[in-house]
């Protein structure tokens, strides 16, 4: 009996000992259970981490290409701010070149006012303005390319600022999903995950500064492009101020262009005016040359026939034969009538052809007194016009240009009018002369009258 009470006892130990093992299996068990429900929310947790960070390296990957593109904006906008810098060096230089052959033009016109002749300086002058239409044309297509240029860094600036701002809304959107994962990586994720969520917060910060560093270069850029498109339009202002002074000297030069032509034609009509009086004067002075031999011839043979009538006169006197001298006397009454009449018809034509000639002066020198004066108003207002410009403050060289061209221009057309007034002193004194061998005549017929009365007398007594 004690052995079956020990072996009971015994039993009983065993079936607690196995109670217990049961309960610990159980809870074991149910540990089990639980580190398994736990491993399988790791598990869900950890792919929503790697989820996540597959997000964030794409995020990543999308800021680098973003940060790449805008790179690759911001060389474009170097090198476009380069070529416009190239072409504002450009322009500065052909406005260099335009100031240098204005300057040439200014010596050419001075050593032309010094002594070359009007056909050379017209030609050079021609050549000189056709030199600057060219170079105006040449900056006009410049001025177009420049412009184009400037339409194009317009639009890649409006598609810069259209990136900008889609930039910064995918930053915007970038940072609240950052700080929407932060605050659900702070209240989730475990102390495994927080090290690489840190260095990806660093790396993304690292990243956001990187981007705003390219703001602010892109911020710069924008303020160069700004400064040099008003360099632009400094320069399109010079140009279009050089374009209204090179068609206002283009003008000017064209109105004494005109000027020129008119004086010339005026040179050409005063000289056939010249060539036609010279004629005349050399038709008259082989008329009068003429008129002068037969007056001569006349004069001694009536001076012949004087003597000799009066020394029939003086034989018939001595003779004191009264029929011949009456006779004698009567013939030279007849021709003293006739050359009375020869001389009287040739004073009234030589009387006539003195005042057409003097009234073709007198209208020559109408006529040039009409051009002294409008020259003289064209250089008034030549030298108004250049007063103006220079008051205006439009390029004083250009001014300068047009000043001594026009200065030129009209000197040239007082010389011309003032040997033209020369060559009519020239022919007014040689009327005088004319009138003045006139007179010398009526003193030679009026002498020989009064030797024929003389004799008549003498005849007579």
């Amino acid at each position: 009996q004690s052995l079956v009470e020990e072996q009971q006892s015994q039993l009983n130990q065993y079936e607690c000992a196995a109670g217990q093992c049961v309960s610990e299996l159980q809870k074991a068990q149910l540990q089990v259970q639980s580190l398994q429900a736990k491993i399988h929310q790791s598990e869900a947790k950890n792919m929503k981490l790697q989820e996540k960070l597959n997000e964030m390296e794409c995020e990543l990957r999308s800021i680098r290409q973003a940060a790449q593109s805008q790179e690759r904006t911001i060389q474009d906008l170097t090198e476009s701010i380069s070529t416009k810098d190239n072409e504002a060096q450009e322009l500065y230089q052909l406005m260099e070149e335009q100031n240098t052959t204005l300057c040439k033009l200014r010596e050419m016109v001075h050593r032309n006012q010094l002594g070359v002749s009007e056909s050379l300086t017209l030609a050079q002058l021609q050549g000189e303005l056709v030199g600057v239409q060219s170079s105006l044309f040449s900056l006009g297509l410049e001025l177009e390319a420049s412009q184009r240029s400037l339409r194009q860094s317009q639009r890649q600036g409006d598609d810069l600022s259209r990136f900008k701002e889609r930039l910064n809304a995918d930053l915007q959107e970038v940072q609240q999903h950052r700080e929407v994962t932060e605050k659900h990586n702070q209240v989730s994720v475990s102390q495994q995950c927080d090290l690489p969520l840190c260095h990806l917060q660093h790396s993304i910060d690292d990243k956001f500064r990187c981007v705003e560093e390219r703001e602010g270069q892109v911020r710069r850029l924008q303020l160069a492009l700004r400064e040099k498109e008003r360099d632009l339009e400094r320069l399109r202002c010079i140009l279009s101020n050089n374009e209204e002074t090179i068609t206002s000297l283009d003008a000017l030069v064209r109105g004494k262009e005109l000027e020129l032509e008119q004086a010339a034609e005026a040179y050409r009509n005063l000289q056939w005016l010249k060539q036609q009086s010279e004629e005349k004067e050399k038709n008259t002075l082989r008329e009068k040359d003429t008129i002068i031999s037969q007056l001569q011839t006349a004069l001694q043979t009536h001076s012949q026939e004087a003597q000799v009538t009066h020394a029939r006169t003086h034989a018939h006197t001595l003779l004191s034969l009264p029929a011949g001298p009456t006779e004698v006397v009567e013939e030279l009454k007849a021709r003293l009538a006739l050359k009375e009449k020869l001389f009287q018809e040739l004073l009234s034509d030589r009387s006539r052809q003195s005042n057409e000639h003097q009234a073709q002066v007198q209208n020559m020198l109408n006529t040039l007194s009409s051009k002294d004066q409008y020259l003289q108003v064209g250089h008034v207002a030549g030298i108004v016009i250049v007063m103006e410009m220079q008051c205006n403050g439009v390029h004083n060289k250009k001014l300068s240009t047009s000043s001594f061209s026009l200065s030129l221009s009209l000197s040239l057309s007082l010389s011309s009018l003032s040997l033209s007034l020369s060559c009519f002193s020239l022919r007014t004194t040689r009327t005088e002369q004319l009138v003045s061998e006139y007179n010398h005549l009526n003193d030679a017929l009026r002498a020989e009258k009064r030797l024929y009365q003389n004799l008549t007398c003498t005849q007579v007594w």
